[in-house]
């Protein structure tokens, strides 16, 4: 079973060093898609072109702003009567902003349920609306959140440079549920959390000990602890960064100048490295977006100033170019790596933002703001691991060779990617798209414990309508689908997507009744099937019968992953979680398999297609349709 684990990972990994079909800034602008402080010191809320600018805090200095994960949100200090205040904005269609208590440096959980920040020696952790659940008393000076948001890793200063003149820090985390404390020992430099499992619920704290410069992990689980990598990571003149899969851990090397860049991989424990980056900053730490990596891992941006220049190193081709030359001090870099933010400054004169688009060089000039953030990447660490909880749960046993049946999801993913909606916060959500269906997590600060927090997108419904849904209640017309729903995919006579659209709203089959419709593509129906299967259970919702094979299917119990072990459980729980509702009746189809034209039972649901072929060998007779792929390929050809 560990095979089939890391072979979905390694997927996922590969599959973010490769270039995709689709590209990941597909989604339409959100409201707002930048935060930024301008000359008197306001919040503002900016959109992309910097065209539109809306003030949200203004009349006090606001002097730091950090973007909660799932976006729509942000958390900012500023200074009220002289003594420094967190608080938090909103963003939407109606911003607002508040403050919430004395305190500095706010810190968001990864799934933004959480924000921390520091009250003198105390760190007070809340929640997303700012109600204080803990205050723990530890002199931190940096907050740092596991993957899971059980656990809040701290820095506190000793008072001791080390012989490279780094602080040395004692490193600890605090449980956040009983806010108890524990102390890892010294290091220098930046703290990270990875999913060194490649599970975000099985989160590991990086840092480097201050007596080796050896990079270090430590399990707030099971109090273990060790050396990650075996050589001397440069941590404090520049950041650890991780991808959004949790697979990928960037840092400096020490050795050479502290100019190469190590890229470790969390699954294999591989490195590849990046020699002689041109970084360069005139302090001792380079500033955070100085070395960027995207969020896929599929590229680096590397910078140096003055004056500045940016570098972006292709990590699947090896290859360099020149990404922005001299355009001013670089603040900030776009989410999916899209764009790059300077502010230039020249005596008596508004400071200039200079937004650049790397890809076509296209500039847009925004005057009197200082500082910039974009909204984060809607790729974030806890839905990939939501998405790998989700597909083990029905497929790890099949892959690991324990469950003789048919497919849920599909071996393995086909493509990652963001697409718009509306009601998502950002006005985006990332997608994951297998052979059988898309998995997606619209609300990143939902509960996690909610079979809901995965939902996999109603693809057969928009396959058959061509109402593609971007948003709760918002469509877009397309034609239905000519595509196959079953079989091979040159299949000249099988009914297509499009084929069922004029059956929606067909009568329901009676209960009991043996079903003999044969659908052709023309749309044709006639009552020469095979028969042997017959209406089951009348589903009210759709007011659509579905076959008895398809529901003993859907009430099947097998072997299924969770808690980190095998079990007896029901597949489908609830029983519609994967397909939906049925929205049309069984029909028999002359369906071409391998080249081999045989009788094939279809019904599609909201979510999926399932077929029944007799023939087929026990546990794989009833099967879910290839409706991911069928979606891709239609997507891809709008």
């Amino acid at each position: 079973m560990r095979g089939a684990r890391s072979a979905l990972l390694m997927f996922l990994v590969l599959t973010v060093m490769v270039p995709f079909g689709v590209s990941a800034q597909e989604a339409t602008p959100a409201w707002w898609s930048l935060a930024g402080i301008d000359r008197d010191r306001a919040l503002v809320l900016v959109n992309g072109d910097g065209r539109v600018r809306t003030a949200l805090v203004q009349g006090m200095p606001v002097t730091e702003v950090v973007w909660s994960p799932e976006g729509g949100r942000l958390a900012f200090t500023g200074l009220q009567n002289g003594v420094p205040v967190v608080g938090i904005a909103t963003t939407g269609a109606s911003p607002r902003a508040w403050v919430i208590a004395p305190g500095r440096d706010p810190a968001w959980s990864t799934d933004g349920r959480w924000l921390a920040w520091l009250d003198g020696d105390e760190v007070v952790i809340a929640t997303r609306e700012g109600e204080r659940v803990q205050r723990v008393a530890v002199g931190a000076n940096r907050l740092v959140w596991s993957l899971d948001g059980r656990w809040l890793a701290f820095t506190k200063l000793t008072g001791e440079p080390d012989y490279s003149s780094c602080p040395v820090v004692e490193v600890g985390w605090i449980a956040r549920a009983t806010g108890a404390v524990t102390m890892l020992g010294r290091g220098i430099g930046d703290v990270a959390w990875i999913a060194r499992r490649g599970d975000a619920e099985q989160p590991q704290l990086v840092y480097t000990g201050a007596s080796d410069a050896r990079l270090r992990w430590a399990d707030p689980t099971s109090g273990t602890s060790g050396v990650l990598w075996d050589g001397y990571a440069e941590t404090c003149r520049g950041p650890l960064l991780t991808s959004a899969d949790g697979q990928w851990l960037a840092f400096l090397d020490a050795a050479g100048g502290g100019d190469d860049v190590v890229l470790l991989n969390l699954v294999t424990g591989g490195t590849r490295r990046l020699d002689d980056l041109p970084v360069g900053y005139p302090s001792i730490q380079l500033p955070r977006v100085y070395l960027w990596l995207d969020p896929l891992a599929r590229f680096l941006y590397a910078s140096r100033s003055f004056p500045t220049v940016v570098t972006r190193v292709d990590l699947v081709t090896g290859v360099r170019t020149v990404a922005a030359a001299d355009p001013g001090v670089l603040v900030a870099v776009g989410p999916e790596g899209e764009r790059l933010a300077f502010v230039r400054n020249s005596p008596g004169k508004l400071p200039v933002l200079v937004i650049i688009e790397p890809a076509t060089g296209h500039v847009e000039t925004v005057e009197g703001l200082g500082w910039v953030a974009w909204e984060p990447a809607a790729y974030q660490p806890v839905v990939f691991s939501a998405w790998q909880r989700t597909w083990e749960r029905e497929d790890r046993p099949v892959a690991g060779g324990l469950a003789a049946r048919s497919w849920t999801w599909g071996p393995q993913p086909l493509r990652v990617t963001i697409e718009e909606y509306r009601d998502a916060p950002g006005g985006r959500r990332a997608v994951l798209y297998w052979d059988k269906a898309r998995m997606e997590v619209t609300a990143l600060s939902g509960s996690r414990e909610t079979r809901w927090y995965v939902t996999n997108g109603l693809l057969a419904k928009e396959l058959i309508t061509g109402q593609v849904q971007i948003g709760d209640a918002v469509f877009e017309e397309r034609e239905p689908a000519m595509i196959a729903v079953a079989g091979d995919l040159d299949d000249p006579s099988g009914p297509t997507y499009a084929t069922f659209h004029d059956f929606l709203t067909a009568p329901p089959l009676p209960v009991g009744v043996e079903i003999r419709w044969r659908m052709h593509r023309d749309g044709r129906v006639t009552e020469d099937g095979p028969g042997g299967v017959f209406a089951a259970v009348l589903i009210p919702e759709t007011n659509h019968t579905v076959a008895d094979v398809f529901w003993a299917f859907l009430q099947s119990e097998g072997l299924v992953w969770g808690d980190d072990q095998v079990t007896e459980g029901r597949l489908f729980e609830p029983t519609f979680f994967a397909t939906g509702f049925p929205i049309t009746e069984p029909y028999w189809a002359t369906v071409k398999v391998g080249g081999v034209f045989q009788d094939v039972l279809v019904q599609c649901f909201e979510r999926r297609c399932l077929t029944y072929t007799p023939s087929n060998a026990p546990g794989w007779q009833v099967e879910m349709g290839n409706v991911g792929l069928h979606y891709l390929a239609w997507r891809d050809h709008w």
